[in-house]
């Protein structure tokens, strides 16, 4: 069972299929800054792994609705390149995805936020593709910089396997892409990073990427991050879409969250509580 309940929204739901996590330092975090890590653990305790160090979760999503079945990033692969972006718990591909329910072969659209590992490498299951059906959407920025061998851990063999068949789709605008889903290039991250809008209906939630790591950022969006190609580009685009988040007033998915759905307030990051639509299951 995902330790996510299920976020039900307008027409739609989104289940979270998670990897388990693993502890990143936090003095690597928010470089130039002094943060105050006693306050922000008071406020956002679920955010911290213990004195040092955060919960670094690794999350797929899985959308389900009456314009067909999605899945948002795909989590770690089970090839041993990955092996270093995988969570502490070792949880598989095959695993974190059974536990939302899903059927691989009904879904209608796969978007990759980008090409690390821990969201691209689970694409591909032994010999063919997790998802069989899929049409895969990644922005081409993504797979020319790391075609150029720039990072060992991205899943550039799996897409140029997925081109093959004829199941990759590398077009760079922002649009619609299935399934009720709009991509928006937000990169920094990396040169094509996206994030990704559902259309709910009544309500929109935005699936962020690595736009996000840690709450402090939704506070703080100018910050620049340490895990960025382009911290400058990266720091815009977050300031750019969580400011739109905010004055629209959508649910907002983050991968690497322990709880991952919640909302962009005045102030910073709030959660979604008990009661309300995907709250953190107890």
């Amino acid at each position: 069972m995902t330790h996510v309940e299920v976020l039900h929204v307008g027409s739609s739901e989104i289940s979270v299929a998670c990897y388990g996590f693993a502890p990143l330092d936090l003095a690597d975090e928010c470089p130039g800054h002094e943060v105050d890590w006693p306050a922000e653990r008071g406020m956002h305790p679920w955010a911290f792994a213990d004195e040092g160090s955060w919960p670094w979760h690794v999350h797929a999503f899985v959308v389900r609705g009456p314009r067909g079945t999605a899945v948002i990033d795909t989590g770690v692969g089970a090839y041993p390149p990955y092996r270093p972006w995988a969570p502490g718990s070792g949880t598989t591909a095959e695993a974190a995805f059974e536990a939302t329910g899903i059927d691989v072969e009904a879904v209608d659209v796969v978007v990759l936020s980008h090409l690390h590992a821990d969201h691209a490498g689970g694409v591909w299951a032994g010999e063919g593709p997790r998802f069989p059906n899929a049409l895969h959407v990644l922005h081409d920025a993504d797979m020319t910089f790391f075609g150029d061998g720039h990072e060992p851990y991205a899943a550039v063999t799996e897409m140029e396997q997925l081109r093959q068949l004829g199941l990759l789709d590398l077009d760079p605008g922002d649009r619609r892409v299935g399934a009720g889903l709009r991509v928006v290039h937000t990169p920094g991250h990396t040169p094509g990073h996206r994030s990704v809008i559902l259309d709910a209906g009544e309500e929109q939630v935005l699936i962020t990427g690595d736009l996000l790591h840690l709450p402090v950022q939704v506070a703080h969006p100018t910050w620049l991050s340490s895990h960025d190609e382009d911290p400058a580009v990266g720091a815009d685009s977050r300031r750019r879409l969580l400011a739109e988040a905010r004055h629209e007033g959508w649910v907002v998915g983050v991968p690497h969250f322990a709880r991952p759905f919640g909302r962009v307030g005045d102030d910073g990051w709030r959660s979604l509580g008990p009661g309300e639509r995907g709250a953190h299951a107890p």
